[in-house]
């Protein structure tokens, strides 16, 4: 019953927040701007389409999108971001944010092009490692994941990645080649030391951000995107290789060994040390965003069931209940009020 008040009166605050917001948005042409890492921008466009909330949504890589919200911080009602670390290395030093939602969870996976000349053996493959997945059984888990690798990596492939300086895609596919490296290998270097020798060789094609691959994987440009998100490869139909939960970086219970991989990115002139983490899709809102009551109804939608059904209709997985990470007290009325509830759990 208390869960049920709880979604209830998130559903009267959203009304009211948006009622004092439509009362002014005449005074605006443009309406509310929101930022968002590119593969999940289509889900802050439905967002406000559903908030019925005039305004745009840019869409980028997000350590290219955190750099944005560094440049003009009051502009951005939101940021959308598939890598909490991205806010805590990049805003909380500025003290443009202090705090973040998580709402869902991913996991890293490798995407095929079906004109692929190993497509037929890697599907085989897949499935033989999916099995042990299933199974728990690691030791054939470290084998069929050396096998798939093996061709992935080998002297003849076409393989596309995004660059890490402007995308957590890009830096994520390092760090899955260090996780996979030190399971089979014992030696964090291996598959990364075969990256480096495809990219010398000019078998490596590296975008901006992981989305443009897309037409690349489905015109057989690049064979593999050597690592994209489960929820991308669902929602845009592209073949993709399960990956263990040792490398994936899509569970909780690996956290002690996705933290030894680590890169290092160079933002905004400055390097970065990021380590790896369990994936999680996370939201902030700039502390200078002028219209605080406006920026919280775009977060409670999101952390509504309608929102998670949302979240889910785009391949993610939505956390059963929400976490707020970070200082409460920074965070604008009426979201801080749903801190540490049913609705929205406090870490």
């Amino acid at each position: 019953m208390k869960s049920f008040e709880a979604i209830a009166f998130i559903v009267i605050i959203i009304a009211a927040s948006l009622i004092s917001y439509n009362i002014g948005a005449s005074k605006t042409s443009q309406g509310v701007y929101v930022i968002s890492a590119s593969l999940y921008a289509p889900v802050l466009t439905e967002t406000l389409k559903e908030m019925n909330v005039s305004g745009s949504v840019v869409s980028m890589g997000s350590v290219a999108a955190a750099q944005n919200v560094l440049l003009t911080p009051s502009k951005y009602a939101l940021f959308l971001s598939v890598d909490p670390a991205v806010i805590e290395d990049l805003l909380y030093p500025k003290n443009v944010s202090s705090w973040y939602i998580a709402l869902a969870s991913d996991q890293m996976v490798i995407g095929v092009s079906s004109y692929s000349p190993e497509f037929d053996q890697i599907k085989q493959l897949n499935a033989s490692l999916y099995s042990a997945i299933v199974s728990g059984n690691i030791s054939s888990e470290k084998i069929y994941l050396s096998e798939i690798l093996k061709i992935v990596l080998s002297n003849d492939s076409k393989l596309g990645t995004s660059n890490p300086n402007t995308d957590p895609e890009g830096y994520r596919a390092l760090m899955m080649l260090q996780l996979s490296s030190m399971f089979v290998n014992n030696n964090r270097s291996y598959y990364v030391n075969d990256l480096q020798r495809l990219n010398i060789s000019g078998r490596v094609t590296e975008v901006p951000m992981g989305s443009a691959l897309f037409a690349y994987l489905q015109s057989g440009e690049i064979y593999y995107d050597i690592a994209l998100y489960r929820s991308s490869a669902v929602s845009h139909r592209i073949p993709f290789i399960i990956l263990p939960p040792q490398v994936n970086l899509g569970s909780a219970n690996f956290s002690a060994f996705y933290s030894k991989a680590e890169v290092t990115i160079t933002s905004g002139g400055q390097k970065v040390d990021l380590h790896g983490a369990p994936i999680y899709l996370s939201l902030t809102i700039p502390n200078t965003y002028p219209n605080g009551q406006l920026a919280s109804s775009i977060a409670l939608f999101l952390i509504s069931p309608q929102g998670k059904k949302l979240l889910e209709s785009y391949g993610v997985k939505p956390l059963s209940t929400a976490v707020f990470y970070g200082n409460p007290d920074d965070a604008p009325q009426p979201l801080r009020s749903f801190i540490n509830s049913s609705v929205l759990a406090y870490e």
